[in-house]
């Protein structure tokens, strides 16, 4: 439940700038007005904070397989001929020694500690994008749920405990597209930040 108030919150604090997302494209182009009382991020905050989206995909995956009870040792030779392998088993290690509860919120906890530690972006400024952060977390498992033949409406109701029509519509654009899971969940990093980042 903590995941379902930290995206009520987030979407609360971002809903200005939600309108600027191009699955609900701006009529009037007022993404910079909307992103007026946003925290601005540098183009080097973005990459880096892109960078923690990404590994938190990983570290999501990694705490699911953890849960069904998969060894370390399995979870590690998954990754292991994977882009940015020492890291992603680095962040195996770091999962299975955390505890690990809902996964949603396991994914909030890890991204805010990223952007702190690594990017440098305190928890106060890094708010709108963890929200981001949570759309492109959406739109890779919508395009894993559509590559493994899951129906869009299956989709959508594990999504449907999510306040408001934003992941419907992020699902939906995942439906519509030929995507791999990076290119999904870049897609709906990039789409988000755009009006909150140089």
């Amino acid at each position: 439940m903590k995941i379902l108030r930290a995206f009520a919150l987030a979407l609360g604090v971002f809903c200005a700038a939600c309108s600027t997302h191009p699955v609900t494209p701006a009529a009037d182009g007022g993404a910079a007005q909307a992103a007026a009382d946003m925290p601005h991020y540098s183009a080097q905050e973005r990459n880096s904070l892109y960078g923690c989206s990404a590994l938190t995909d990983s570290a999501m995956i990694i705490a699911e397989m953890k849960q069904k009870g998969a060894a370390i040792q399995d979870v590690k030779a998954f990754f292991a001929e994977r882009p940015n392998a020492q890291l992603t088993l680095a962040t195996a290690d770091r999962v299975y020694d955390d505890r690990i509860g809902n996964v949603w919120d396991y994914a909030v906890v890890f991204f805010g500690d990223c952007a702190t530690r690594v990017s440098r972006v305190p928890r106060d400024r890094s708010g709108p994008a963890g929200f981001c952060m949570l759309n492109s977390m959406i739109a890779a498992n919508a395009q894993a749920s559509k590559a493994a033949g899951v129906p869009i409406e299956k989709v959508d109701q594990y999504f449907s405990r999510f306040p408001g029509e934003l992941p419907k519509a992020i699902i939906g654009k995942v439906y519509a597209q030929s995507q791999t899971r990076a290119e999904a969940h870049a897609e709906a990093w990039n789409a988000c930040m755009a009006p909150i980042s140089g």
